[in-house]
């Protein structure tokens, strides 16, 4: 018999043992995704189990889990952020945390969530109580949309936040989070009074500097937030005249007396973002605005105006 070279034979255990070698079909298949909202980003990794026609999922008769439950399946739940944000009105450190359940002892439902610094956790080892973890009473509801696959996602994202919710079967836990603001959106009274008034002007065509469409803007200070109301708009596109009819602009502090950056509200109280790169500059004098010029984030003039009262 002729003996084959050791390396030969490694080549042949490798070409039998590869193709099985990474290859694993789960119940539960793995997931991620993440979300950044003004500079923090936030991400979930975990495993999404499926009804597979368990019904109910919770209470008595359902599904038998562990009294502490990974919203997941297989290896923990975990969350990342990079910067503090707030959960349900809790402040939570930046960093990785698994995410746990706990569950009702009399009704066998979920009452209680909570993150626990250690993430190596296996589902079926849910950590005991401790003063490292951090907890949320949660409020679950049962007449959501059916969702065969769990599923953590953002429903809804403002410029602050968002709606961070847990979806399976026809049940939805929903947290309330908020992200430390990377700019402020408020104005103090003296940053304010140069831009106060009533002004007229109009668009411009950055490519020949040529006027187009005139409009008025009042600019006010309300609640600490400085607004530009815009007024009479001449005939535009459309789409363009009613935005700015309908358009709540705040002004944002621009770093410079005078200067200030444009964001959007369409919600009272709420800035839904801001225009990146743009800036609105007003011309002082004597302490007063006089005249504006918005520029774009190529340093072009957009807009012009100046004061009528």
């Amino acid at each position: 018999m002729r003996l084959l070279p050791p390396a030969f034979l490694g080549v042949v255990a490798l070409s039998v043992l590869s193709p099985g070698a990474g290859a694993q079909i789960r119940a539960s298949e793995p997931a991620s995704f993440s979300q950044t909202i003004d500079g923090t980003t936030m991400r979930i990794d975990y495993y999404r189990p499926r009804t597979r026609g368990r019904s109910p999922l919770f209470g008595h008769g359902s599904v038998v889990w562990e009294h502490i439950w990974t919203p997941g399946a297989n290896w923990a739940t975990k969350l990342t952020f990079q910067k503090p944000i707030e959960i349900d009105g809790v402040k939570v450190e930046p960093g990785t945390y698994s995410l746990w359940i706990e569950m009702d002892e009399k009704d066998f439902m979920p009452h209680e969530f909570f993150l626990e610094p250690d993430t190596l956790i296996y589902h079926t080892m849910g950590p005991p109580r401790a003063d490292d973890q951090i907890r949320f009473p949660l409020t679950l509801e049962s007449d959501a949309p059916f969702r065969e696959v769990l599923t953590w996602d953002f429903e809804d994202i403002r410029s602050d936040g968002g709606t961070l919710a847990l979806r399976w079967g026809t049940h939805r836990i929903a947290f309330d989070v908020k992200v430390e603001p990377s700019m402020r959106s408020t104005t103090t009274q003296e940053e304010a009074a140069p831009a106060l008034g009533e002004f007229e002007g109009s668009f411009m065509n950055p490519e020949n500097g040529e006027a187009g469409p005139s409009f008025g803007v009042r600019i006010y200070h309300e609640g600490d937030i400085l607004h530009a109301d815009w007024h009479d708009v001449e005939p535009m596109p459309q789409d363009t005249h009613e935005f700015f009819n309908a358009l709540d602009m705040w002004l944002l502090p621009g770093g410079a007396d005078g200067w200030f950056i444009p964001g959007e509200s369409y919600e009272p109280g709420v800035l839904r973002e801001t225009w990146a790169g743009y800036f609105m500059e007003f011309e002082i004098v004597d302490g007063v605005g006089q005249s504006f010029l918005m520029r774009d984030d190529l340093d072009q003039i957009i807009m012009r105006g100046k004061r009528v009262n």
